[in-house]
């Protein structure tokens, strides 16, 4: 995941380590976190595979290695932008991928929303499947707690769907 994270970051200017951690806490740290120990390793990962390139610039009389994506780079985020948002995908993926996508073009943007929403339709539909199963159990007092966690569930799937309605109306307007 961080992977993609640095790929979208630097898609919109060169940055060092630093500037790329310092804009993550500033937006995407609400729903994912990084350490220093864990970008740095990304980004060498990411210049070895030949996504990122790397170079030295002397800003103040100090050295700073400042890092850019490549095409290729742009290619391999761009296509993993592009693919369709799956609940299994976990809360984190789902919220990074939307968080670039002003970086897509605004019919894609809307038909991977409209998609995102489907599936979570879907999967909405499957929890009220497995809620009736509770319903109909005759010590359900037993499932107290899972109930709840089913509740839990069903009320943030309801709600991703409202804020996906919300935000795809909105941006019609």
């Amino acid at each position: 995941m961080l992977e993609y994270i640095v790929l979208g970051i630097i898609n919109y200017e060169d940055m060092t380590g630093y500037d790329i951690k310092k804009y993550m806490e500033c937006g995407i740290c609400v729903f994912y976190k990084a350490s220093f120990g864990s970008l740095y390793p990304i980004l060498k990962k990411l210049t070895k595979k030949g996504l990122v390139t790397m170079y030295e610039s002397n800003n103040g009389g100090r050295n700073k290695n400042y890092y850019c994506i490549t095409e290729e780079g742009k290619k391999i985020f761009e296509d993993w932008l592009e693919t369709p948002i799956t609940i299994d995908d976990g809360k984190g993926t789902q919220l990074v991928k939307i968080y670039f996508y002003d970086l897509l073009q605004e019919e894609k943007c809307r038909e991977l929303l409209l998609k995102y929403r489907e599936n979570n339709e879907k999967y909405l539909n499957e929890l009220y499947e497995l809620e009736k199963q509770y319903v109909t159990t005759r010590n359900k007092d037993c499932y107290y707690y899972k109930l709840s966690v089913l509740d839990y569930g069903i009320r943030v799937i309801q709600e991703t769907i409202r804020w996906c309605d919300d935000i795809i109306n909105r941006r019609e307007l």
